[in-house]
């Protein structure tokens, strides 16, 4: 089936605009790079100031071609650009290449590049760049780009896409490792964007991962589509995202949108559609090329084969601080490990076999390869001796690592502890043998991190299910919200209980008299909190009395806190004991709501403490959240206190995230903290919500 960006990456006919034969020229080198590679079509000159170039006709523009191009290359910018480009769109070209940044001195509204992008996207048709370094299409062998690929470097299954054009090369020009089928450096995304290229990529059959240097998702929908697509296929997109620094923290106005930064929202979409997020480009690139090599974990966990005592108390170290869990392998299996190590060499996964070096070496790491790989918890090997370009102390373990590899369908990864060993050459042809090589022990166990984890999709990745809400109540709280002023907390409370979210009960009051009628029905001890308007966090301010114990002591502490916060107070009965909870909500503008759970009361201005997943959730995602922070531990019971009613926290975080999804409109921020949890189930004792900035970009 034709892609919409088929002729622009997958050319037949090329025209380069402001060609040129200057030794050094982007213009040049384009063309050379084109004619070295044999690429198969016509390449056409377009430069008015020439009548032939590279042994052949210059044309004066576009339109005197003898042809309409299916890609055209422009290696000009500014204003001689914006003419020919409108040439260009009005030909019916297949795509456009813009190698420039598209910055003019004393530039009108809109910009060159929003100007480009209009035209561009009134036309249908697909430009690469602006500030793109170009691609190469190793299926195809056509490479249109002013940097020049490594020769010889064969067809892979890595599709790379970057934002950078230095990240590019860096990536692809470099390691032999690295083999692509594609590798795309798109720039300022005139008019094509991450989403479309990744779509292209999917349609390859030489697609078996994708990566993406990501500076910013211009268009959300394709991208998301892109993702959902990849997780149905099951093919991995590793992702790098750069620039994820938080800043929107200082214009927060709620916990929650203070410790939800601007990358949060991005890892949790990524969450949703199972790709996977690296910390740098070192740790995607490898991981790719393990996806690229067919890795794939069904179940089990890490099982290792180390020559080296030291070396594997640093991976054990290392596991431990990245999260990689060692196989707990069977009796049998140390049975058949122990049957062939050496006196005093240890059983265990990992495996240290120093012992057995030079001394019938290949086949007692074979036999205990072998034992390893046949485990039922094992979902992969990893195998480190020493080696490096035209070296290796022991030559034969190559011969066991081949051996192993071809064992069975689980994954064989040889590994050198140290990031800085020259084994380019080797590490390349075992590599394009079936066997990844790895620098570097911390990076090796991040990506294998990454294929342990990786889970092909058993459907699709849509939001679940979530609960329905009443439609006039709705519309009810949307017109009430819509107000400059911030709901206080018993407007706040009182919209969560609307909806069935479990609010404890609140009396609001502005004199000693309504104060004394309002708790008349309270259990002592009481709370009592300044209701004063525009106080977001009322501890602050000294705004909150807490355990009072009878009418004296309200009275005391209502005359205390209305002559330095005003008359307005709440009380509500005092929840005793349980385990304080923090849940949250922070709406992203290009993701929506986003959801937090973590620790309660203070503790959640600690970053540690805190899931984030995008709403709604379900059940068992509820659950996983409230897993991944210690506030686990607190509701399981913790230094001899009782278990508290977990699942109705879980149950009030499912309803907490449907209904914060069906506010995205109107609500910015909510905290809710804390909410008790108990034994009988679960309180909300103060709540804020932050309504939707008006007029806000």
């Amino acid at each position: 089936m034709t892609h919409w960006l088929d002729r622009l990456l997958s050319p037949r006919t090329i025209a380069i605009v402001g060609a040129s034969e200057r030794d050094g020229s982007i213009a040049a080198t384009t063309h050379r790079q084109l004619l070295e590679r044999e690429f198969a079509g016509a390449v056409y000159s377009v430069n008015p100031r020439y009548d032939s170039l590279h042994d052949g006709t210059c044309y004066p523009s576009l339109a005197a071609l003898p042809e309409v191009p299916d890609l055209v290359v422009y290696a000009i910018s500014g204003l001689a650009l914006e003419q020919s480009f409108a040439e260009a769109l009005e030909l019916g070209v297949g795509g456009i290449l813009v190698y420039a940044a598209n910055h003019v001195d004393g530039d009108s509204e809109p910009r060159l590049t929003e100007r480009l992008r209009l035209k561009a996207a009134a036309a249908g048709i697909p430009v690469c760049g602006g500030n793109s370094m170009g691609f190469y299409n190793y299926d195809s062998g056509v490479m249109v780009s002013f940097d020049r690929p490594p020769a010889g470097r064969p067809a892979g299954h890595i599709g790379l896409i970057s934002h950078s054009g230095s990240g590019m090369t860096y990536l692809a020009n470099n390691d032999a490792r690295f083999c692509f089928n594609y590798v795309i450096a798109s720039g300022q995304e005139i008019h094509a964007s991450i989403g479309h290229y990744m779509d292209y990529l999917l349609q390859q059959r030489s697609t078996r991962v994708i990566a993406v240097l990501l500076e910013a998702v211009r268009d959300v929908p394709a991208f998301i589509a892109a993702l959902e697509r990849a997780r149905l296929q099951s093919i991995p997109v590793v992702i790098t995202s750069l620039g994820r620094t938080a800043k929107s923290a200082q214009f927060a106005r709620s916990h929650s949108g203070a410790i939800v930064g601007d990358h949060a929202a991005f890892a949790a979409l990524c969450r949703r559609y199972g790709a996977v997020l690296c910390r740098d480009a070192d740790e995607m690139i490898v991981t790719a090329m393990l996806f690229a090599a067919g890795a794939r974990v069904a179940g089990g966990a890490l099982a290792s084969m180390l020559d080296s005592g030291g070396m594997r108390e640093q991976m054990i170290d290392l596991a431990d601080d990245i999260g990689v869990e060692f196989a707990d392998i069977s009796p049998a299996t140390v049975a058949m490990l122990r049957a062939h190590l050496e006196p005093g060499l240890e059983a265990v996964n990992p495996m240290d076999g120093m012992g057995a070096l030079g001394r019938n070496s290949q086949q007692t790491f074979l036999a205990c390869g072998r034992a390893l790989l046949d485990d039922e918890q094992t979902g992969l090997l990893s195998f480190e001796f020493e080696f490096r370009d035209g070296f290796s102390h022991y030559p034969e373990l190559f011969e066991s690592a081949r051996q192993l590899a071809a064992h069975n369908d689980k994954p064989v990864v040889l590994i050198n502890s140290c990031g800085f060993t020259a084994v380019n050459e080797t590490a390349a042809r075992l590599t394009r043998d079936g066997i990844p090589v790895i620098n570097g022990i911390d990076v090796a166990l991040r990506a294998l991190r990454n294929v342990i984890r990786y889970r092909p999709a058993k459907s699709a990745a849509g939001a679940p299910p979530a609960p329905a809400f009443d439609r006039a109540r709705l519309d009810d709280w949307r017109r009430r919200l819509a107000g400059e002023a911030m709901p206080g907390e018993t407007e706040a409370l009182s919209l969560l209980e609307d909806f069935g979210l479990p609010a404890v009960d609140f009396a609001l009051a502005e004199s000693l008299a309504e104060l004394r009628a309002g708790v008349s029905g309270f259990d002592w001890p009481l709370v009592l909190k300044t209701a004063a308007p525009g106080i977001a966090h009322k501890s602050d301010v000294n705004g909150v009395r807490v355990g009072i114990a009878d009418a004296a002591e309200l009275e005391a502490a209502y005359r205390d806190i209305s002559a330095r916060l005003g008359p307005r107070v709440v009380a509500m009965p005092m929840i005793a004991g349980g385990v304080e909870a923090a849940l949250g909500m922070k709406n992203d503008p290009q993701y929506g709501p986003l959801v937090v759970v973590g620790c309660g009361g203070v503790l959640i201005e600690l970053l540690a403490e805190r899931a984030i997943r995008l709403a709604p959730v379900d059940a068992a995602e509820a659950a996983a959240m409230i897993d991944e922070t210690r506030l686990a531990r607190l509701l399981a019971g913790v230094r001899g206190r009782a278990p508290v009613e977990r699942r109705a926290l879980e149950a009030l975080l499912v309803r907490f995230a449907a209904l914060v999804l069906e506010f995205a409109d109107c609500i910015d921020e909510i905290d809710l903290n804390p909410v008790i949890v108990d034994r009988d189930g679960c309180r909300i004792v103060d709540a804020l919500v932050v309504p939707a900035r008006r007029g806000k970009d």
